[in-house]
């Protein structure tokens, strides 16, 4: 019997070796075999995504093919950012732009939709606790927002330093499910 994994990762650093990534791997340990080993996670940064375009003219870059990878294949979406200037990476932002292109340009993606799930993986260094509360509010109200409008489930995030442990194992096990 074959492992399908119910989730993809879509690690939006600038890096694709950075500490974001390495965050990433510390959680996916935490997850038992077979989901461990299987979970894909793609690199934003290598891919051709340009920003939204009320004109359409970026249909043949390299979103379309992956968010209809994401939508057919995987029941989580796991976004992954490292913080930068008090929010989400560039590479995220421009992939929930895009979206707008699925509500636009393609249709017959947008009913797909509905019920998948979102969760985030945010990773960040040296902030004052108080600065870190204001931008986890920040950013969850983000994703909250999003997946309201678009009728997908939120399922939380997960701030961590990229020098601390990983410390509640099955808030992430929930993340990745």
């Amino acid at each position: 019997m074959t492992f399908s994994p119910s989730c993809i990762v879509l690690n939006g650093s600038s890096r694709a070796f950075g500490n974001t990534k390495t965050l990433l791997n510390k959680m996916i340990q935490v997850l038992e075999e077979p989901f461990s080993s299987e979970i894909p996670i793609v690199d934003l940064c290598t891919l051709n995504i340009t920003p939204y375009d009320y004109l359409g003219r970026n249909t043949g870059d390299d979103f379309f093919p992956l968010i209809q990878r994401c939508l057919k294949n995987f029941e989580t979406i796991v976004f992954a950012t490292p913080i930068y200037w008090y929010t989400v990476s560039a590479y995220i932002k421009i992939f929930l732009d895009r979206f707008t292109d699925v509500i636009t340009l393609y249709k017959d993606l947008n009913e797909k939709l509905e019920g998948k799930k979102i969760s985030l993986i945010v990773n960040f260094e040296g902030m004052h606790q108080e600065t870190l509360r204001s931008v986890e509010e920040n950013i969850n109200s983000i994703f909250i927002h999003f997946c309201r409008y678009l009728k997908m489930q939120y399922k939380g995030a997960y701030f961590a330093h990229i020098n601390l442990c990983i410390s509640d194992q099955e808030k992430v096990r929930r993340l990745f499910s």
